[in-house]
């Protein structure tokens, strides 16, 4: 157990908010998943599997960050400290984390590539874009396999850093006493491992966006062809599907993304940051709650379900979900 020299506090507003926003995204899940699995069409029923799935991922991920890790990052000193009820296995509980992004990763990029799949059914000549797109996939997998033995791998240089934090106290200042505690450890760069950690992932990262903007242009393509064989409704019904699709994708590359090299800018400018006492917090707080922002923008942006969720909250003035092209919808939803 870690003693009391371990212990830190955190800002009331961060703690105020932290406490708010949880229980307001998991009912928030409750009703998705519930819509999901139960109020959608029987025809909907192979995306709404990838749905769930993406949507579980949003939710783990929420859960590591706001219960397990419960992270801070305490500038202007760029240490990650836990302050959750198992602080004291902080370096183990980090590496969940890339495994719930890659989680999140896969999710995404599987959902692009079954609309491509769904409005490509009916193609019989043979599309470079598409092999692209899979040869992508694959390497993507692959990727994200080597990511994740390293994941492990680096685990030594999480859990003994000592000397390197001797070595970031003389470049950063003194440290508080909790500091040297095992829940509190730095992005270790100096280590070759790490920093084939590091760039691996990056790689990954680069990898499914490429895929996913490939499987995206195919997909736009087939829609807008004149030789395809769907309807003008079915047409409709998968420019939606994608347009939300397309959204909820820029919500947790922004919400992911944009943290993590705000942390890295951090490490790199840390004297300027130290004005913001807020910043990291706020980082945190958008990597947590990003999975809910995206599931209630998707639920927004679908037809399907902004209807099905109208219906099950009996709102006045709904359209009946029968008006979409459900002989089409199920013929080119399989893949």
């Amino acid at each position: 157990m870690l003693n009391k020299t371990c212990i830190f506090e955190e800002p009331f507003g961060y703690t105020v908010v932290h406490y708010i926003c949880t229980p307001l995204s998991f009912p928030m899940y409750s009703l998705a998943f519930f819509i999901l699995l139960f109020k959608t069409p029987s025809y909907f029923n192979n995306y709404r599997n990838f749905l769930v799935s993406h949507i579980f991922s949003g939710l783990l991920l929420e859960v590591h960050m706001g219960m397990l890790w419960k992270v801070t990052v305490v500038l202007p000193i760029p240490i990650m400290c836990s302050n959750s009820f198992a602080a004291e296995y902080a370096p183990i509980i980090f590496l969940f984390l890339p495994v719930c992004l890659i989680y999140t990763g896969t999710s995404i990029i599987a959902l692009f590539v079954y609309r491509m799949k769904a409005v490509t059914i009916y193609e019989a000549e043979k599309s470079i874009l598409k092999q692209c797109t899979m040869l992508l996939k694959y390497a993507f997998f692959i990727s994200l396999i080597v990511v994740l033995i390293f994941t492990f791998l680096i685990y030594p240089d999480l859990k003994y850093q000592k000397e390197y934090k001797l070595k970031m106290e003389q470049r950063f200042g003194q440290f508080e006493t909790y500091m040297w505690c095992d829940n509190c450890f730095f992005f270790n760069f100096d280590s070759n491992l790490f920093r084939w950690f590091f760039d691996i992932a990056a790689v990954s990262v680069v990898l499914g966006a490429s895929c996913a903007a490939c499987a995206l242009l195919l997909t736009i393509k087939c829609i807008n062809s004149v030789k395809t064989q769907l309807s003008a409704k079915t047409k409709q019904m998968h420019r939606n599907f994608l347009v939300s699709l397309v959204i909820s994708a820029a919500i947790h590359g922004g919400c992911i993304l944009t943290p993590l090299l705000g942390f890295l800018w951090a490490i790199s400018f840390v004297i300027s940051l130290s004005q913001f006492p807020y910043f990291p917090y706020m980082m945190v707080l958008i990597i947590q709650e990003h999975g809910a922002i995206s599931t209630i923008t998707m639920f927004l942006t679908n037809n399907l379900l902004r209807k099905t969720l109208k219906k099950l909250l009996m709102f006045p003035g709904l359209g009946k979900s029968s008006n979409l092209p459900s002989q089409n919808l199920q013929s080119t939803t399989t893949s």
